[in-house]
């Protein structure tokens, strides 16, 4: 039994595999969903760069298409953000589950501060799924954008 708290914390270690999956079976862990107000992932560097199996476990099916309910979810941070596929169907699908977010903070890795096609994907996803502030930073700790930012200027131009 799982005892009601607001944040969760994740400190991974990949080596390789995809954590989406994994991150979205704690989230559906018996009332976490309920009471989960901030999640932070810090994607910890790993040596090991090969990519997973095709029957691997850690990668279980349909996760990126299964509903999630975050009601209370207000606050996310990832840490380490690399940009490969399951990284931004998590973060789709955090954006979509959670009504009540307010802010998302991105940590870009070194191979994604150096990628112009990561950071466009991940400002394409922030203006396609809502109205969230979405802040990114590269590896670096220098600032992106803010989506957040970028709306209100259009809607003070449109004004």
């Amino acid at each position: 039994m799982v005892v009601d708290f607001s944040l969760l914390d994740l400190d991974l270690k990949t080596d390789g595999h995809v954590f989406g999956a994994l991150v979205f079976y704690l989230l559906n862990i018996n009332r976490i969903p309920s009471s989960l107000q901030r999640l932070k992932i810090i994607k910890l560097r790993s040596v090991v760069k090969e990519t997973c199996p095709t029957d691997c476990p850690c990668e279980s099916t349909n996760w990126r298409s299964q509903p999630i309910s975050l009601t209370a979810l207000e606050e996310v941070e990832i840490d380490g953000f690399e940009g490969v596929d399951h990284e931004f169907d998590l973060l789709k699908l955090l954006l979509v589950s959670a009504p009540m977010l307010k802010k998302i903070i991105v940590r870009l890795s070194q191979e994604a501060s150096t990628s112009n096609t990561r950071c466009t994907k991940i400002h394409n996803i922030f203006k396609t799924y809502g109205s969230t502030k979405c802040f990114v930073y590269l590896s670096s700790g220098e600032y992106v954008f803010s989506e957040f930012m970028i709306s209100m200027l259009l809607h003070e131009v449109d004004i």
